[in-house]
């Protein structure tokens, strides 16, 4: 049994990542205001909610807790007319979710492409907590240097038929394999 206990202790260690809560803070600011940048959310929003899913692994759930504070305390009466409802759900359970934009806290190759195939078919846009999982195909994450800017998969972006307004654009860094 204690050979089991380490083993796990051990696996659990390998997903676990330094979270920041600064960073989480600027994300807790954009991920509304991302969502209102797609020309077509009016027509996604059931009942003037936006719907979002907040995906962690177990070594995150308090990071997780703590975006979705701080996403409440941001807007707390919503954004524009719209309500928002936040969940948290562990990668596990991604099957039992539905959302207008998932964010996505670090976690394997494998959850990570499973989450990103089950928003394509929602047409839920995607953001990341790390800049490093654009490469699999996540839309959306935060270019930290001097000036903090929206990092944009626009290959990703156009797959998945989601028309974002030109000055959200404007003021992203656009993201290419390899820029990472």
């Amino acid at each position: 049994m204690k050979i089991f206990f380490v083993f796990i202790t051990f696996i659990s260690s390998l997903y676990a990542f330094n979270i920041n809560e600064s960073l989480l803070n600027m994300h807790a600011t954009l991920l509304p205001k991302i969502y209102l940048m797609d020309y077509n959310f009016q027509k996604k929003s059931v009942n003037k909610t936006i719907a979002i899913v907040l995906l962690y692994e177990r070594g995150e759930y308090k990071s997780a807790q703590f975006l979705k504070k701080q996403i409440i305390k941001k807007y707390a009466n919503g954004i524009k007319s719209y309500k928002l409802h936040i969940k948290l759900v562990n990668y596990k359970k991604l099957n039992s979710t539905h959302a207008n934009i998932y964010y996505m806290f670090p976690s394997s190759k494998r959850n990570t492409l499973k989450a990103i195939k089950k928003a394509n078919r929602e047409n839920a846009i995607t953001f990341a907590y790390t800049k490093e999982d654009l490469k699999y195909g996540i839309m959306i994450s935060l270019e930290v240097d001097k000036k903090t800017k929206p990092l944009l998969n626009l290959e990703a972006i156009r797959e998945n038929n989601i028309s974002l307004r030109p000055i959200l654009i404007d003021i992203s860094v656009i993201y290419h394999i390899g820029l990472i």
